[in-house]
């Protein structure tokens, strides 16, 4: 680091955004971020890939601007704005960058979403000279799309494919990728849980039944609708409603009916059949 002047590190970590944030270059951005980079952000998972893998799990519209880039020895803080990104709002974020031996070596920012014009009380953008225009604070995928199963597959991937046997504290991050921060999962055509919520029930489940695994057998989308026809197996090491352990595995149905609204996940109404895994258990 100590070879690199100010301004080749502020284009190097210009670069390094550019090519992960912009171009989904992750070999190339590969070479940029360190194999033991550190991961202070609450919304990203631990290390390299969780912050690749955050990447490809949102909408191929996303876009990083700097507006601002300052460098302090091994230090960088940068101010840029994240649009594109599968929500109804751009986000502005605030990043700081602790550099060693000429790569991403640590990470730490502040995110917030950018207020309109009609919301500024002081008049002033909170990113560059001007308010971010309509068409950047709109979904990319709404009501009015028809997804197709891959963008399906994409936006659901979180919940499906990366969910078996996660860290506990995984669980948040995993559907903060996938759903919308006002999530709602529905059990009855009223009663819901929040995204928080419905991740305490999986850190709880995951507790009692360490190999949880939730496949998914077919999959349709109509309109802004997913529905996925899925399959929960797992062996229960603790008492799970009721049950004593007993070494014996379950291997139950379950259908998801979600919604889409912004690129990512608005509603879930689950049906999962827990009768049929409890017969199971107790046979």
């Amino acid at each position: 680091m100590d070879t690199m002047s100010a301004e080749q590190t502020k284009a190097l970590v210009l670069e390094a955004f550019d090519s992960l944030f912009n171009k989904r270059d992750y070999v190339k951005a590969a070479e940029f971020w360190s194999e033991n980079y550190i991961q202070h952000s609450a919304h990203i998972a631990p290390g390299r890939e969780g912050l690749f893998n955050l990447v490809r799990s949102l909408p191929g519209t996303l876009r990083y601007e700097n507006a601002l880039i300052m460098v302090a020895g091994d230090w960088v803080m940068m101010h840029g704005r994240l649009s594109g990104n599968g929500r109804s709002r751009a986000c502005i974020a605030a990043d700081i960058l602790r550099m060693e031996d000429g790569r991403l070596a640590e990470h730490w920012d502040v995110l917030q979403d950018e207020a309109t014009a009609a919301e500024s009380q002081t008049g002033l953008p909170m990113f560059g000279t001007s308010f971010a225009k309509p068409d950047q604070q709109t979904a990319t995928v709404g009501p009015a799309s028809s997804l197709t199963v891959e963008e399906a597959r994409r936006i659901t991937a979180p919940l499906y494919e990366r969910s078996t046997n996660p860290p506990r504290n995984m669980w948040s991050t995993l559907l903060a990728q996938a759903a919308n921060d006002d999530y709602k999962s529905y059990s009855t055509n009223e009663q819901f849980l929040t995204g928080e919520q419905l991740a305490e029930v999986f850190r709880g489940m995951g507790a009692v039944i360490p190999d949880l695994h939730w496949t998914v057998m077919d999959m349709l989308t109509i309109g802004d609708h997913i529905v996925v026809r899925g399959k929960a197996t797992g062996t229960p090491t603790a008492e799970f409603w009721g049950q004593k352990p007993s070494g014996k595995s379950f291997n139950t149905m379950a259908i998801d009916l979600f919604t889409v609204r912004n690129g990512k996940l608005a509603s879930a109404y689950r049906i999962e059949n827990w009768v049929e895994a409890l017969q199971q258990l107790s046979e």
